[in-house]
């Protein structure tokens, strides 16, 4: 229960914490709801084989997503095997699938007794008389009539976890927003999308494969991928209790897909989205700001902000991730086509009230190393201030692609758009190619991230680094890496509280027939199983009797506790100088500034009136001269 959660934050906190290291849970794609990839905890910089642990998804074939990671549970879905029936009929087919699995963060056993199978959805069926040809022909037979979409029991989006009121929200590719208790393991409720020239499509408004966005308020956020005719792209805005809020646009407004996962503005008033190509590629991407609470808004027009098509010399730029940082820019990655080449492509956009802006002289960064996308946006923020940009280069994941072995890691100065340095994993670990997934920043700066690996005859496995940079010297230094059995996919790395790194692998390469075969129920075939790994530090416990000294932390106590009034916060100023001391929620964002000034040696104590946070686990933050400490703090009424 939730009881016992934050008592073990907090147990945490007194046995295993040092100096530097925050503990922060790792609740949505990115960590936080501008998609920063930044933690307010150290990951490990190097790795305690004791500690790690692996964990199998049997049948999963492809973990295609990041962790999402609590105080004690780690979450990730699957694509899962295509399934059918024992009747020969292929109209009785099912889909992929795709399940959600929940792993005790300490042991990686599970916590539901085993992974949550969601709906199995028709895979060909007959709707209003439409027809369906080429490859529906191969999967479905002769029956022409029948209508299908090969990855719509996939689970694509990382789920987004709502700790105050204990939900999951996990997207699939049936058009379906489920809402699951990450505790018990059980679907709480179903949103459908919905297409309105066929609110019955089983297919509903399109694969959900960007991962949902949850504001503070509970409202969660995102946006559908449509295939072919039938579906459509648009983007939701749903209730706490499962209900439609608005959706953007109408099915004929749209042309794109959304692909990007949505963010979110500091101030938590406008969301951003991008769209990706459609069938046809000759319009750009579309990058979209939204007004979260448009007051009485009840049209399109009103709860759009403003919407800005991206170009490079006439070429459609089209979208496939976005960040935001601490000053409001929005960094959007993805790729334009010039003749035969396929080049990745970085813009950093101002959003100056109802006017977009590009922040740069030169509004587009590409990185023509002969990957395909950028893939990963991390943002390496400090006192509240973006210092750098990281990116990371990869390819399509089509057949014909899977054994391409570019991919590159990229520091970029957020201010002018300029490389500041570049880091090839290939060049140190020869066997590290292919693609590189998104990267996560530990709050010491270290980049953690995946390396595809190499599909086909001429395998080679993925790997995860981690390293460092050096501003000065615009240098890469790795630290350590780990082979996976199998292939790194867009499974990107999540840092957990306590310290450790979540991953995925996939056992799914370019072989069709492993995509294409169908399987009966319950059938693991051989090389189907990926696994997912928990990589460890080491760690050396401090005493009970240490921990309340100032050695321990400079925030020596908060009294009472939990916080349920009023609060006396004690600290240390342990030499003359300039001192903060922020409220951090779980978003990762500053909601309340409680000292922030220049002291004297001394000790310190405060009085902290709560009354205007909601209940939940926050992070004190106190930045001194020579370090910042974080203590986990209830508030609880």
């Amino acid at each position: 229960d939730m009881s016992r959660k934050y008592c073990w934050v907090l147990l945490w906190c007194l046995v295993f914490a040092v100096p530097t290291q925050a503990q922060d849970l790792w609740l949505m794609k990115g960590h936080d709801a501008r998609r920063t990839g930044q933690s307010l905890s150290n990951g490990p910089r190097a790795i305690d084989p004791m500690r790690s642990w692996t964990a199998p998804a049997p049948a999963g074939d492809v973990i295609n997503i990041g962790a999402t990671v609590t105080d004690t549970g780690v979450y990730f879905g699957t694509w899962g095997l295509l399934r059918r029936t024992e009747d020969p009929d292929p109209r009785l087919w099912d889909k992929s699938d795709g399940k959600v699995f929940g792993l005790d963060i300490e042991t990686g056993a599970s916590l539901w007794g085993g992974p949550l199978d969601l709906d199995l959805v028709a895979r060909c069926y007959e709707l209003d008389g439409r027809t369906r040809t080429g490859t529906d022909l191969l999967f479905c037979g002769l029956f022409n009539t029948y209508h299908t979409t090969f990855y719509n029991g996939t689970v694509e989006g990382q789920a987004a976890v709502d700790t105050s009121r204990n939900v999951m929200y996990v997207g699939r590719g049936d058009g379906k927003l489920f809402a699951i208790d990450p505790n018990a393991g059980t679907i709480l409720w179903r949103y459908e999308t919905f297409n309105p020239e066929f609110p019955e499509d089983p297919d509903g408004g399109g694969e959900l494969i960007s991962s949902p966005l949850l504001a503070p308020d509970g409202t969660v956020y995102v946006g559908s991928w449509g295939e072919g005719p039938y579906e459509t792209h648009a983007f939701y805005a749903i209730n706490p209790d499962g209900t439609l809020q608005w959706r953007y646009p109408t099915p004929t407004s749209l042309t794109h897909r959304f692909f990007a996962s949505p963010a979110l503005s500091p101030d938590g008033e406008t969301i951003y989205a991008s769209t990706f190509l459609d069938d046809g590629g000759e319009n750009p991407g579309t990058l979209y700001a939204f007004h979260r609470d448009p007051l009485g808004a009840t049209s399109d027009e009103e709860r759009l902000k403003w919407a800005l098509d991206l170009s490079v010399n006439d070429r459609p730029v089209w979208t496939v991730t976005l960040a935001v940082g601490s000053d409001g820019t929005i960094y959007v990655g993805g790729f334009y086509t010039q003749g035969f080449l396929i080049i990745p492509v970085l813009v950093a956009i101002e959003d100056q009230g109802g006017t977009p802006a590009f922040r740069w002289n030169t509004p587009y960064r590409d990185f023509p190393d002969g990957a395909q996308l950028i893939l990963g946006i991390a943002l390496r923020e400090e006192a509240g201030k973006t210092q750098r940009v990281y990116v990371t280069t990869a390819n399509q994941g089509t057949p014909l692609f899977n054994a391409k072995e570019d991919g590159m890691l990229y520091a970029v100065d957020p201010a002018t758009g300029e490389t500041l340095g570049s880091y090839d994993p290939s060049d140190e670990v020869p066997e590290a190619v292919g693609g590189i997934n998104s990267p996560a920043i530990g709050a010491d700066g270290t980049i953690y991230f995946g390396v595809r690996g190499r599909y086909g005859a001429d395998e080679v496995a993925g790997q995860y680094f981690a390293v460092t940079f050096d501003e000065q010297s615009g240098q890469f230094t790795r630290l350590w890496n780990e082979a996976v059995d199998g292939y790194v996919e867009w499974n990107h790395p999540a840092i957990g509280p306590d310290g450790g790194l979540y991953v995925g692998s996939s056992r799914s390469g370019s072989e069709e027939s492993t995509r294409v075969a169908t399987y009966f129920e319950g059938e693991i075939p051989d090389g189907t199983t990926p696994l997912f790994y928990a990589f460890k530090g080491p760690t050396t416990p401090v005493s009970t009797e240490l921990a309340e000294q100032p050695s321990f932390s400079a925030l020596r106590s908060v009294y009472p506790h939990p916080v349920s009034g009023i609060a006396t916060i004690a600290w240390d100023a342990a030499r003359p100088g300039v001192y903060r001391l922020d409220v951090v929620d779980v978003l990762g964002r500053v909601v309340a500034v409680l000292v922030d000034g220049t002291f004297p040696a001394s000790t310190q104590r405060l009085r902290w009136d709560k009354v205007s946070l909601a209940n939940g686990v926050y992070l004190l933050r106190l930045q001194t001269p020579d370090a910042i400490y974080t203590r986990s703090v209830l508030v609880q009424r």
